[in-house]
């Protein structure tokens, strides 16, 4: 009959304690990720573990990462030479003069509104600081048979502003739209922005009658249409339309060269 030692039978069972803990504790720590011994020491690189890993995949970055950097338009051509304020419902163009500030309307798809009967108020804080100002705008009518469109305007001394943007808030109320008779918009004003001597700006039906007087484009002169499409310019408020482009910038280099002469007196 064999006789086990019993130092040899203490250690056999510590061992097989110790061995089983350790088998225990390798196992739970597998368990913790799906698919076995390769998600775990594989850090997701080997075939297991896609339950897991799919979730590490897929979850998205920071959003600052992922802005898009947009490139601003270097030019946008609208009627009167101003900027664009597009909510979904309407739009208006403000027009920033040296001395006038104008807006005009149009619906969602750029077409002319009556400005009649709506009312708009400014408000801008001035550089030199001090109180808030509020300037109202006023309704001008165009004359009986014009095929120019009506605005609202408000006598503003633009050329105060410094270079830096100012910005201004914009009031509207009796909107033409019955389900949003109410807008305010907050843009940026500055020199920049003021409508420069020559600007210019897109043709639109409006324009035929003026065409078909000019005929001629005063910088080729050539035939109004015979080289592509017209482009037009206004110098100030006068409209002057010319054969392309590339004519625009000869009357920005001299644009009272291309003014309709008025007689002025002798000077003695």
């Amino acid at each position: 009959m064999f006789v086990q030692h019993p130092m040899r039978n203490a250690f056999s069972g510590k061992f097989l304690i110790i061995a089983g803990a350790w088998l225990l504790s390798i196992s739970n720590t597998f368990g913790q990720f799906p698919g076995g011994m390769g998600s775990g020491m594989g850090g997701g690189h080997g075939s297991g573990g896609r339950g897991h890993q799919s979730k590490q995949t897929e979850s998205k970055p920071p959003e600052s990462s992922h802005k898009a950097t947009h490139v601003p338009l270097q030019i946008i051509l609208t009627p009167h030479g101003g900027q664009y304020l597009t909510p979904e419902w309407n739009s208006y163009e403000v027009v920033f003069l040296p001395y006038q500030t104008r807006i005009y309307l149009f619906d969602k798809k750029l077409q002319p509104l009556s400005a009649y009967n709506v009312h708009v108020e400014m408000s801008l804080q001035l550089p030199s600081g001090g109180n808030t100002v509020r300037i109202p705008f006023q309704y001008v009518a165009q004359p009986a048979g014009s095929t120019e469109q009506d605005y609202v305007a408000a006598n503003f001394n633009a050329t105060q502003l410094s270079e830096e943007e100012t910005p201004i808030t914009l009031v509207f109320s009796n909107l033409p739209d019955s389900q949003h008779p109410k807008a305010t918009f907050t843009p940026v004003v500055s020199q920049s922005k003021i409508r420069p001597y020559v600007a210019q700006v897109l043709p639109t039906p409006a324009d035929r009658a003026g065409i078909e007087r000019q005929q001629i484009c005063p910088v080729t002169g050539n035939a109004l249409g015979s080289q592509g499409p017209i482009s037009k310019v206004l110098i100030g408020d006068y409209p002057l339309y010319l054969c392309n482009d590339k004519c625009v910038a000869a009357v920005r280099e001299a644009p009272e060269k291309y003014l309709p002469r008025l007689s002025t007196p002798q000077v003695q």
